[in-house]
């Protein structure tokens, strides 16, 4: 990255086209604000969130719910326009996600369990 692009968690999060890069966007936040994931935990606000699921939003989840990463962005201290920022952000991942196609030996297998045979 050259010193004239934004290395910040969130530009992090723009960049992200995949789940696992943007669970890093998110450990990048909480990293760049000095939190444990209990500091996250306790200052979710009024939502709950546990220190265990801080730690997996962290490190190997992402986000199933709206909900789950505003109250971990809450925690994180950021302010309520820049929660919704990421939001979108989580929505268009998760979209991408959705809308990948199986890979084709995976629909080779689905096929082949329908009855399917190759011709000879």
């Amino acid at each position: 990255m050259s010193p004239s692009e934004d290395d910040s968690p969130f530009a992090t999060a723009r960049r992200a086209t995949t789940c696992t890069e943007f669970i890093c966007a998110l450990n990048q936040l909480r990293l760049a604000r000095g939190l444990s994931y209990q500091q996250v935990s306790d200052s979710a606000g009024t939502g709950v969130l546990p220190k265990s699921s801080a730690h997996a939003l962290c490190t190997f989840r992402f986000p199933k719910r709206e909900d789950q990463l505003r109250v971990f962005l809450t925690g994180c201290g950021e302010p309520a326009d820049a929660r919704d920022e990421w939001v979108e952000q989580w929505r268009r991942v998760a979209a991408s996600r959705a809308n990948r196609r199986p890979h084709p030996a995976a629909q080779l297998v689905q096929s082949s369990a329908r009855g399917f045979s190759p011709p000879e």
